[in-house]
């Protein structure tokens, strides 16, 4: 240890030299003094280490309100038009990967996430005023279900005739695709049987069926093999009429059977059968069918036929007393007479005929091309109509009936 450079003489002699002090006070008092002061400190103190405390609690709840509210502020940013699109999210990571990674830059980084920031509330803002109006020069939407020809520019349609859940009415559903080859069109009927989920749109679980479908001698015929013993043969009032509602929109004209590659099938009710021509003007009325709530409405045919266009029209009015089917065509649309030429059938409305540009009056118009089209009428002309179009119907124009009701994709 190093040692101290003082003598303890020197020490000594250093004492002696200072003044002599002297206290006059008892022992009591010097107590009482020193009691006194230790109480004093104690209470200067505690106020003191309060206000230290108070102020460092106020610092750190000041500074994590300030982190939280610009935490929030950014979150509020990014979600006011609900969720990033992946793309914008892509850019956003971008930009904070830069801002970490070339702190050498930190003012262009900062400029471009302000221009991206500037960008994306620019879009916000356009997505906000597009759901409040439609834009200019854009129609509003529209409601059509069925399938026009100006639809299959680039595609095809396959329809499928399915019964309903109480297998009274068949119900042509329809699924358009990408545009294939005529010849294939049996293929890709087959496929869609498979696929469809009838439950979904409130029908019976009816396809695939146990039978193999191919084409005929030609392009217009398609072949059914049946099983020895399927049960189709015992029920063929039902797979009758829907294969010839769903062969019917898929430009076949005739049925052949074999059972067990043998010519010909046995069925049930229809006798023994070698082949089924297959009508395409059946002159039926169209109704509504649905489910339940839940489930969406159909355009159905009726399983009769009638003598006249304009029956048939006034029968799409009619109340069925069957669960799930609904009349059409509302009777507030309402017509004064109805004129034909040629494949043009004429409706002139009544001036008290009611029609909006809405899904139900669509639907009813839609209705009225389709049985038009079981007439064998081609197109459509509504005179005195009180506006000009219901969806993408012109009412001042003749209207080509659709190709295929029910469209579900």
């Amino acid at each position: 240890m190093r040692r101290s450079r003082w003598k303890e003489s020197e020490i000594e002699d250093m004492l002696r030299e200072l003044p002599t002090l002297k206290d006059d006070r008892t022992k009591a008092e010097v107590y009482a003094r020193m009691h006194d002061k230790k109480k004093k400190k104690k209470k200067h103190w505690i106020p003191l280490f309060a206000g230290v405390a108070s102020l460092f609690l106020m610092v750190v709840l000041a500074s994590s309100f300030i982190i939280e509210k610009k935490g929030t502020t950014s979150r509020e940013d990014s979600g006011s038009s609900g969720k990033l699109s992946l793309s914008e999210s892509k850019e956003m990571a971008d930009l904070e990967r830069k801002d970490s990674s070339n702190p050498e830059k930190p003012s262009e980084d900062k400029q471009e996430a302000q221009e991206f920031s500037s960008n994306q509330a620019k879009i916000e803002s356009k997505d906000k005023f597009s759901e409040m109006e439609p834009r200019k020069g854009e129609k509003e939407k529209t409601f059509e279900q069925a399938i026009y020809q100006d639809d299959l520019k680039n595609a095809s349609v396959i329809t499928m005739g399915v019964p309903d859940d109480q297998m009274n009415f068949i119900v042509p559903i329809s699924i358009k695709l990408k545009h294939h080859d005529e010849s294939d069109t049996l293929n890709q009927l087959v496929y869609q049987m498979s696929d469809i989920d009838e439950a979904q749109y409130g029908l019976s679980d009816y396809f695939p069926l146990d039978i193999k479908i191919s084409q005929g001698n030609d392009i217009n015929t398609a072949h059914i093999d049946f099983p020895e013993k399927s049960q189709l043969l015992a029920e063929d009032t039902l797979f009758l009429h829907s294969m010839e509602e769903t062969l019917s929109y898929n430009n076949i004209e005739k049925m052949t059977f074999s059972t067990e590659g043998k010519q010909g099938a046995r069925f049930a009710h229809a006798g023994y059968l070698k082949e089924v021509d297959i009508p395409h003007q059946k002159k039926r009325t169209y109704l509504l069918y649905q489910r339940d709530e839940s489930s969406p409405s159909f355009l159905v045919p009726s399983n009769m036929g009638y003598r006249d266009f304009e029956e048939a029209l006034q029968a799409g009015k009619g109340e069925a007393d069957i669960e799930g089917i609904s009349p059409a065509i509302p009777h507030d649309l309402k017509w004064e007479r109805i004129s034909s030429n040629g494949d043009l059938v004429t409706i002139h409305l009544s001036d008290q005929a009611v029609i909006e540009n809405s899904e139900e009056t669509l639907q009813a118009l839609e209705a009225i091309l389709f049985i038009a089209k079981d007439f064998g009428f081609e197109k459509v002309k509504f005179e005195n109509a009180p506006i000009e179009e219901v969806g993408k119907l012109n009412l001042t124009e003749d209207i080509m009936v659709p190709e295929a009701p029910n469209q579900v994709n």
